[in-house]
């Protein structure tokens, strides 16, 4: 009987070995119970690994800024955030995700490579999933990563380990909406998976699954095994300097522009409620990488204009608004749009807006998809004396879907056409390009009178104004009354 027990003892105490060495696999430090790098006691020790962070089709690093941001406030260095953009990556058919993994695999190797760390953490979004599935099947990927989060993806059930689509030793956990994540609804490749931790969360659209408080406070525990302590950003605080980086890339494909000037202006909204320029900052030059640096004090009641301009011409001058900081951004994006060339997707759009006489403004919500009978976008003349035919409600049954309505709902951008001379008053608007609402870019003419004086429009989305200048598009550029306006919401409630 003594005998049966040393065995069983002896038995059991190599189990225990096993599973130690089991659970250990994964790296250094287990995927599931962050143990301390012996060498490394100011992050792993937390369970805050790098976090590299892969974004969906039509998107760029900055669909995660309020994501990364809490993630810094809650602990994270800013250094451990690696939020970066796919190139090249949309082709006729759709979206390459070959090509996005492998530039997922070169990012991984290069965070890997400059820190002491074995494993990184991800989180995927829309086609980054398709992406992440790829770079852990096809490129011995999970030899890398700790642990895995899908937001508001689609599946490809064939990119298996050994048919595993949840490989060990990685540990993961899916995102979705319980209605609103249109994407998701009566799909069976959409949602949960067999081997993760499925969290549904109530009411959020497609795009605040990496954006939303509650989302955030799913993906940090996932990740650390702590409860966040700070679940919302201060609003824009006067005189505090804020650090941004940022770069300039092309609509749709995300290349880089070099040698781009920029130009940040304060954008202040004066007593009677119109805007005006502060003038007294300098222009900043992006780099081979078309990344630019500035240090910014946001002064009362303003926000900010960046004014982009490239050397030759090569592309549209462009007027990108954007409420004011609230914390240090690393993944400020300017989208700027080449005159011609690029890819068949943006040689019609560039095309179009060579034509005709009007102004551009595309609505950006950077995070939040727009959604008819959810969200209110209005267009609204400052001056009424120069307003024709009143105020414009933009989204509608045509050009957005309805919250639960089956249609996908990741619009993040609204492209409106503003009327120089009122000569297409058919409801067709001067760009007639289909294949772009596929891609949730529409347009949509609201006839508003932008004579040759650069008359304010305010744009209101969900309450939030912010009051932009009319500019002719097709003007040449660097001409004082030229270019395109992106007025983008960072912040929507």
């Amino acid at each position: 009987m003594k005998r049966v027990s040393r065995l069983c003892i002896v038995f059991g105490v190599c189990m225990l070995f096993v599973s130690a060495f089991v659970v250990s696999g994964c790296s250094e430090d287990s995927p599931t119970t962050p143990k301390p790098d012996p060498t490394d006691t100011t992050t792993i020790s937390k369970g805050m690994r790098n976090v590299v962070f892969a974004h969906g089709a039509m998107e760029a690093a900055d669909v995660f800024t309020h994501l990364t941001q809490l993630m810094v406030r809650n602990g994270y260095e800013e250094a451990q955030m690696h939020a970066f953009d796919f190139q090249e990556y949309l082709t006729a058919d759709g979206v390459d995700v070959e090509t996005m993994a492998t530039q997922l695999n070169a990012r991984i190797n290069a965070v890997l490579g400059a820190n002491i760390d074995q494993r990184v953490d991800i989180v995927a979004h829309g086609a980054g999933v398709m992406a992440v599935q790829h770079y852990l099947a096809r490129m011995n990927g999970t030899n890398k990563v700790a642990h895995v989060v899908y937001a508001g993806g689609e599946y490809d059930f064939s990119l298996t380990v050994n048919g595993d689509i949840t490989p060990a030793p990685c540990v993961y956990m899916t995102l979705r909406s319980d209605g609103n994540d249109a994407l998701q609804l009566g799909n069976s490749e959409y949602g949960s998976l067999a081997g993760a931790q499925n969290e549904q969360l109530a009411g959020l659209d497609n795009i605040q699954l990496v954006s939303k408080a509650e989302a955030f406070s799913k993906i940090f525990n996932f990740f650390t095994g702590q409860t966040p302590s700070v679940m919302k950003l201060n609003i824009t605080r006067p005189g505090v300097t804020y650090e941004i980086t940022g770069r300039v890339i092309n609509f749709f494909d995300n290349t880089p522009v070099a040698g781009a000037s920029v130009l940040p202006y304060k954008i202040r909204r004066l007593s009677g409620g119109d805007i005006q320029r502060q003038v007294g900052t300098s222009p900043v030059t992006t780099d081979q990488d078309g990344f630019f640096s500035i240090s910014d004090v946001v002064p009362p009641d303003s926000y900010i204009e960046f004014l982009v301009r490239t050397p030759t011409g090569s592309h549209f001058d462009m007027h990108v608004y954007r409420q004011g900081w609230r914390e240090n951004s690393r993944t400020e994006r300017l989208r700027v749009v080449p005159r011609s060339g690029g890819s068949s997707l943006l040689t019609q759009f560039s095309a179009a807006l060579r034509t005709g006489s009007h102004a551009i403004a595309i609505v950006h919500s950077q995070n939040h998809a727009l959604y008819h009978n959810r969200d209110d976008i209005q267009l609204n003349r400052f001056n009424s004396a120069f307003e024709p035919i009143g105020d414009i409600r933009v989204l509608n049954s045509a050009n957005a879907p309805a919250p639960g309505s089956g249609v996908p709902g990741m619009n993040t951008f609204m492209l409106c056409m503003l009327d120089y001379d009122q000569d297409r008053q058919d409801g067709t608007g001067p760009i007639s390009a289909p294949i772009l609402n596929r891609f949730g870019l529409n347009s949509f003419d609201v006839f508003l009178d932008a004579r040759e004086t650069n008359y304010q429009t305010d744009v209101i989305l969900n309450g939030v104004n912010l009051a932009m200048f009319n500019y002719r598009s097709s003007g040449a550029s660097g001409s004082n009354n030229s270019g395109i306006c992106i007025v983008q919401f960072e912040y929507v409630p």
